[in-house]
């Protein structure tokens, strides 16, 4: 084979398309015991690793009525720790006037009648199910007013972070400054809240961050990454890792919900009224555009 000297290259792969099993948000939907249920909700009966994790992990199943009027069962989890798989967060306003993302996808797509949609999608580590030994990630999409309450619950993560290099400093020890992934983030139901307008409200349940205030080195020792589950972000083997590859389809994902395309698994409850605008979110003060390089090690005994 001849040795050639080429002038172009690697050869450019497809964009990353992401098929993960999907944890969706239930802002209180009838269960089939005739209860409102409020949390996460994980699709039973798709993937049989999926359902064998679930169930080792501890979760029961919930029979949902959905806006269809079918009863689908879910595993439910009614709060989520989860790793989020990004470099950090953004606020609605940013990602109005740029295409960079740091692998949360973000858009508005235009529905049937000109009206504007927000919808956001991120990938996500539960950590309940890392410590069973499934290291798959699971798929997050939220619509409409969701997006800015997730927006807002994920923004919490800087306070945790800033905490880390705080105790860490008073303890003589030098900054660490941890990526956004350092610690799972616990989301679970807050308070009921009306949403909608004029003759569309409708009570609803949205998720917020489970952060204690003031943050304690408890919460931070409970919540800290292992690393073996950093290098499952962070390592890609040669390769492109997790992190590098979610941040590409971020990019990617954010233009396609634009021209209104649909990832593979997608489908949210469609249990809102017509939604007002998003709620605006500040951009945390002290937030980096991405906290830390992503590389180094992290340390398992932080504090």
């Amino acid at each position: 084979m001849d040795e050639v000297t080429f002038t172009r290259g690697p050869a450019r792969r497809p964009a990353l398309r992401v098929t993960d099993p999907l944890l969706q948000w239930a802002t209180g939907l009838q269960t089939n015991e005739r209860r409102i249920y409020a949390g996460w909700l994980v699709e039973a009966g798709k993937l049989d690793a999926l359902d064998d994790a679930m169930g080792a992990a501890g979760f029961s199943q919930v029979t949902i009525k959905h806006g269809s009027g079918n009863m689908v069962t879910h595993w439910a989890v009614e709060t989520a720790d989860l790793f989020v798989i990004a470099e950090g967060v953004q606020s609605i306003g940013e990602m109005k006037h740029t295409d960079e993302r740091y692998g949360i996808a973000f858009g508005w797509r235009t529905l049937e009648g000109g009206r504007q949609q927000s919808v956001l999608r991120c990938r996500v580590f539960l950590r309940e199910l890392l410590a069973i030994g499934l290291h798959e990630p699971l798929l997050i999409t939220a619509k409409s007013t969701l997006t800015g309450d997730l927006i807002a619950a994920l923004t919490r993560q800087y306070d945790v972070l800033d905490a880390v290099d705080a105790f860490r400093t008073l303890g003589g020890q030098p900054p660490l400054q941890p990526p956004f992934y350092a610690c799972s983030i616990p989301l679970g139901p807050g308070q009921e809240v009306a949403r909608g307008s004029g003759g569309q409200t409708k009570a609803i349940t949205p998720p917020v961050a489970v952060i204690p205030a003031p943050i304690t080195k408890e919460y931070i020792r409970s919540h800290w990454i292992k690393r073996e589950w950093a290098a499952l972000i962070e390592d890609g083997r040669g390769g492109p890792s997790l992190i590098d590859q979610t941040i590409a389809w971020s990019i990617t994902s954010s233009k396609l919900i634009g021209v209104g395309e649909e990832p593979a698994s997608a489908g949210t409850f469609d249990e809102e009224p017509a939604a007002q605008a998003p709620p605006r979110v500040a951009a945390p003060a002290a937030a980096p555009p991405a906290r830390g390089n992503g590389r180094r090690q992290l340390e398992e005994s932080v504090l």
